[in-house]
């Protein structure tokens, strides 16, 4: 089989301008992350929010200027080893950020950035060879003609519908192929979170993404590498994560509801929809007619999306914004 083929990595920012973000939401997201965790080193703080340390320092410096964060400490190392924790006055501007917005993490990437990787990484750049399939469906009993069947429908990318009388195979069938794209599609990269018009999504669901073998360390909160990593240049954004190809299962229990961007009014944060989470990868849908929508209300649901390979997602304030339809429907 050929090689495994994987997008190239979003690379670090160097700049505040090339995080897309504007001053004032890092100032902000410093205030909230100082006032959950308490003072904390620079190089913590940049290993928190997922920056080089010298885009935080830009923040960190006008946030001292304000006087809103005080320097309790520090060695010979530089500004990166200095602790920092907040003013009164800061803690009361933390206060009034997490008021208007509870997300602290990882910073977001600009929706922008995200539809730009989701189509560097899609299913039909997968490389495909009947052997490759062969071997994915080894553990079943299946003919050389329903092989070449599902050998095209996984390569065209488009919607997959598997049919037939119960026990013959089909939920077998349809995740095999999602063992194909785990272990023979590559790895992928997706953001920790997203900022659509002020408005941030989380992407990363652990549950549903499993972290790349190389990138297991890097996760955690003591990694060297990752610490590494965020004081270089021309190194992955460590706003990113690279995981497997997704493959998401659901079954009786789709809703319409869990189609669309989930809010939390008291945090303003939202959570992607699980087909978003399933871009670069597989979305099943199993037992396609028991869920507790129709087949015909999911159907209108995703008719333009299937077709125009994109999909509209509605904030809280009632503005859309466009995200990539980009995985395979089964």
């Amino acid at each position: 089989m050929s090689d495994v083929y994987t997008p190239p990595a979003p690379t670090a920012p160097r700049t505040l301008s090339e995080t897309g973000l504007s001053l004032g939401f890092l100032t902000d997201l410093i205030l909230k992350t100082l006032f959950i965790r308490g003072t904390m080193l620079g190089i913590e703080l940049s290993r928190q929010i997922c920056l080089p340390f010298k885009i935080l320092e830009q923040a960190l410096q006008f946030l001292k200027e304000e006087k809103c964060v005080e320097i309790s400490g520090g060695d010979l190392i530089g500004t990166v080893s200095y602790r920092f924790g907040l003013t009164e006055f800061g803690r009361q501007r933390a206060r009034d950020a997490i008021e208007a917005s509870a997300y602290v993490g990882p910073a977001p990437v600009p929706v922008e950035e995200y539809i730009d990787q989701v189509y560097r990484q899609l299913v039909t750049g997968i490389p495909l060879t009947r052997e490759g399939i062969k071997s994915a469906f080894a553990h079943l009993v299946i003919t050389d003609e329903l092989v070449d069947t599902i050998g095209p429908a996984v390569v065209s990318g488009r919607a997959v519908f598997i049919y037939g009388p119960p026990g013959t195979g089909k939920t077998s069938i349809a995740r095999a192929i999602g063992e194909f794209f785990n272990h023979s599609g590559g790895e992928i990269y997706i953001p920790h979170a997203i900022m659509a018009d002020e408005g941030i999504v989380t992407m990363y669901d652990p549950i549903v993404h499993r972290a790349a073998d190389d990138q297991a360390d890097e996760v955690g909160p003591t990694s060297q590498a990752l610490v590494r990593r965020l004081l270089n240049e021309d190194t992955l954004d460590p706003r990113w994560i690279k995981i497997q190809r997704p493959v998401i299962i659901t079954g009786g229990e789709l809703t319409l509801d869990m189609l669309d961007l989930r809010y939390s009014a008291t945090a303003n944060v939202y959570q992607a929809p699980l087909h978003i989470k399933a871009n670069g990868g597989i979305f099943l849908i199993d037992d396609f007619g028991r869920q507790i929508c129709s087949p015909k209300e999911l159907l209108n649901r995703w008719i333009l999306p299937l077709e125009d390979r994109h999909d509209f997602l509605t904030l809280a304030n009632g503005k859309k914004f466009q995200v990539p339809f980009e995985q395979l429907i089964i």
